[in-house]
């Protein structure tokens, strides 16, 4: 049976203090062959890092050199899936829910699968996969709140909560985890710096873009 492969992770922080990020921003990619993203990581670790690095457990967007995140999102670009992303401009979050980090990923990560449920509907499963170290610290609740999301906004042929699927895994043995940081990444450099050295990369795999509280929506 088909099934809707997605994969989340983040850039910034939710905190609001003097040094915390302007912007926080959740990527997800929905994959149709994951074992590309695989190989592309595989092969720039064999191909890019000196020898004494190839046993570094995870690439993170920001701690690798320019010269190694543009073949890894390019080869990104190149795989068979389309990228999806949310930000948060963090100035524009009501002072009652600035101490309920919790609440604000729920709802980020409830719109952006939601959006995915819309568009990519379908009688299979939709299985997602989460970075456990992420801010869904409360499990059950955030694995309940975004089935109920996903169902309650009416995805067109999601019919069973058996269909969707939701794993928690440690980012550094889940590679397409890793290309969802990276993805976040670009995006965060994007708003963040308005540099679109990286975004460009990847601009063409974009097939829904959330801008909370400004801007188009994608």
């Amino acid at each position: 049976m088909y099934c809707v492969r997605v994969y989340v992770d983040e850039s910034g922080d939710l905190g609001f203090g003097p040094r915390a990020s302007q912007y926080f921003v959740l990527a997800a990619i929905v994959v149709r062959d994951d074992q590309k993203i695989r190989r592309c990581f595989k092969k720039i670790r064999q191909r890019k890092l000196k020898k004494s690095l190839r046993d570094l457990p995870e690439f993170k967007f920001n701690n690798t050199k320019g010269l190694i995140k543009d073949p890894i999102l390019q080869c990104i670009a190149d795989c068979d899936l389309d990228i999806t992303y949310a930000v948060l401009r963090k100035n524009q979050v009501h002072s009652r829910l600035r101490d309920k980090q919790q609440i604000i990923y729920n709802y980020l990560t409830g719109s952006l699968i939601s959006k995915i449920a819309h568009q990519y509907a379908t009688e299979g499963h939709i299985y997602v996969c989460i970075d456990k170290s992420t801010y869904s610290l409360e499990r059950d609740h955030f694995d309940d709140y975004l089935t109920y999301r996903m169902f309650d906004d009416g995805a067109p042929n999601a019919t069973s909560f058996d269909q969707l699927a939701i794993e928690h895994l440690d980012s550094r043995t889940e590679p397409c985890i890793q290309a969802a940081d990276f993805v976040a990444g670009a995006v965060h450099q994007m708003y963040r710096e308005n540099d679109e050295t990286y975004y460009r990369i990847i601009e063409p795999r974009i097939a829904i873009a959330l801008d909370f509280f400004q801007g188009r929506q994608k």
